[in-house]
């Protein structure tokens, strides 16, 4: 598994840790400040925090970037249906997976800090289907808020407009995920997961780090 940068453990910014000799042989800890929140942080808060972001973070890079790759190429006229037929400005276009993939992450921001932090927030990716032919045209993304931050959905539709290039749909609604999409999410196949047993193992990643930065 790749090591994750430490993170704030208040606004996920990453951290610029430089452990002290005393940190190193384990008999003192210096906290750090956050340049983004300007908060203390505690250097082993922010390593654990660092790798349950990463985990879920190249967890959902993996999930968008495999489905992305079952994505149609269509014309825009039924580019522009399968999105919804959403207003031009809502809608942007990316030359690059690293750049979609990059701007799915920003807007999908504060429901991954959620799932670091172990909260029961989710991030699903699934197909949207054709009503008539019924073969995936779209591709959704759904962030779900935990319950403690008002459950908020966080929507984007992903349409393929050529071999490396898509179409992004930011859902401006206010009341929550489109119901096609919520469906969507509902009907896909995937096999469980328990959220508390892959943010224990995102912790102990985050331990095991923060043992080898004590070795001298």
């Amino acid at each position: 598994m790749p090591d994750h940068a430490p993170r704030c453990p208040f606004c996920a910014n990453v951290l610029k840790l430089q452990p002290t000799f005393w940190e190193r042989i384990g008999l003192k800890t210096n906290r750090t400040i956050c340049l983004t929140c300007q908060k203390p942080c505690n250097p082993q808060d922010a390593r654990m925090m660092g790798s349950a972001y990463g985990h879920w973070a190249e967890s959902f890079r993996l999930d968008l970037i495999d489905s992305l790759a079952h994505l149609p190429v269509l014309a825009e006229q039924a580019l522009h249906r399968a999105l919804g037929r959403p207003h031009r400005d809502d809608t942007h276009l990316m030359p690059s997976v690293e750049e979609l993939v990059r701007i799915c992450m920003r807007h999908q921001r504060s429901v991954l800090i959620e799932m670091a932090r172990g909260r029961e927030a989710t991030l699903e990716v699934a197909p949207l289907r054709n009503e008539t032919t019924s073969a995936a045209e779209v591709l959704a993304v759904l962030g779900t808020t935990s319950s403690e931050s008002g459950a908020k959905e966080y929507q984007q539709i992903i349409a393929r407009q050529g071999h490396a290039n898509f179409v992004v749909y930011t859902y401006p609604g206010k009341e929550g995920a489109e119901p096609r999409v919520k469906r969507a999410i509902h009907e896909k196949e995937r096999s469980p997961r328990s959220l508390t047993d892959a943010h224990v193992d995102a912790i102990r990643k985050g331990q095991e780090a923060l043992r080898h930065a004590h070795q001298p």
